[in-house]
């Protein structure tokens, strides 16, 4: 009879153990929105140093020459040394975050005869302007080259001038910010920029409770790097828009794929023209997820990424409660079985 009774107890603590997976399913909560990177001036808090633009586009005729000028602050207390460098980067195809590679055309090093200047002392609370200057005339062939210029710098305060132990920690630093250098060498001047849908995750089938997830990945399949502008809408069973989302202003360069970041489409976000202010946006998504309370039917996504529209299917049903309903059965066999042992 004890064995009988242990046995009971087993079963209903695997069945409550059972209840409480379903009623709280692994990945069905709201995942929490990753804070969005403004496009500040890059800085490096120990050198207090900053250079202006972060980022810069240039399209350039093989004709001409590149200009290009960078405006270098020193934010600290101490002499700076200063020098440049510049170097290939690539889009990590995620993020958009950029890869240094190995310099090619634009490497001083590989290329001696180009000239960024000698290293120069930056004091402190003062800017100087860096002027590059580059023959784009003999590179082959005509496409985009995105670039690295790093600004290089060391502290050249000495011992005897300093006056505390943080001073005399700061006396070895040494670090390099960046600025990106996005280079378009081509005879056209409109926008050759394609952007489009590499890949969209999306399941086919979603529990009621669970909500719809999905993420986008772009490509640009154009020759020059350019805005991600699109919006996503989804619709239920009687065909109303539930909910809408709109796409950040991401640049994606040419060749290379970006997840596409964005919000839900409110008002108070959007300019006169209808587009996501920058400025107003505080979290970025890149995964979207609808959640309401219960969900069941046919559900259509529409999205619209450039100039390519995109509606997929989606299916709610109530999985979790029919493995309730499953599993209560399951249970009224257990309880008649251990009745009739009882007996």
């Amino acid at each position: 009879m004890k064995k009988i009774y242990i046995k009971a107890s087993l079963f209903i603590v695997f069945f409550l153990v059972l209840l409480s997976a379903t009623l709280h399913p692994v990945g069905a909560q709201q995942e929490t929105a990753p804070t969005l990177n403004k496009l500040d001036i890059p800085s490096n808090a120990a050198l207090s140093l900053s250079v202006h633009p972060p980022v810069a586009y240039v399209a350039v005729k093989p004709s001409e020459k590149l200009k290009h000028t960078l405006i270098v602050k020193n934010h600290g207390t101490h002499p700076l040394e200063i020098s440049v460098n510049i170097t290939d980067f690539k889009a990590d195809g995620v993020s958009g975050q950029p890869i240094l590679q190995p310099g090619k055309l634009f490497n001083k090093n590989a290329n001696p005869t180009l000239d960024f200047g000698e290293p120069f002392i930056l004091q402190p609370g003062r800017n100087h302007s860096v002027n590059m200057q580059i023959d784009v005339n003999e590179i082959s062939p005509e496409k985009e080259y995105p670039l690295a210029i790093m600004i290089n710098a060391r502290s050249t305060a000495d011992a005897s001038s300093l006056n505390s132990e943080t001073d005399s920690s700061y006396s070895q630093v040494a670090g390099t910010v960046v600025s990106n250098l996005i280079v378009y060498i081509g005879e056209k001047e409109e926008n050759q920029g394609i952007v489009k849908i590499a890949q969209l995750n999306l399941p086919k089938l979603t529990d009621s409770f669970a909500g719809i997830k999905f993420d986008i990945l772009a490509e640009n399949a154009g020759k020059n790097a350019t805005l991600i502008q699109g919006q996503a809408t989804i619709n239920n069973i009687f065909q109303q828009s539930i909910i809408e989302y709109i796409f950040y202003p991401d640049f994606v360069l040419a060749n290379s794929t970006r997840m596409v970041r964005g919000v839900i489409k409110k008002p108070e976000l959007l300019d006169s023209e209808g587009l996501i202010n920058p400025e107003k946006v505080d979290t970025l998504i890149t995964q979207f997820h609808y959640k309401p309370p219960f969900m069941i039917g046919l559900y259509k996504l529409h999205i619209q990424l450039g100039e390519q529209q995109l509606e997929k299917q989606v299916i709610a049903l109530p999985f979790s409660l029919l493995m309730l309903v499953v599993l209560g059965w399951l249970m009224h066999l257990g309880w008649k079985q251990l009745v009739k042992r009882l007996k």
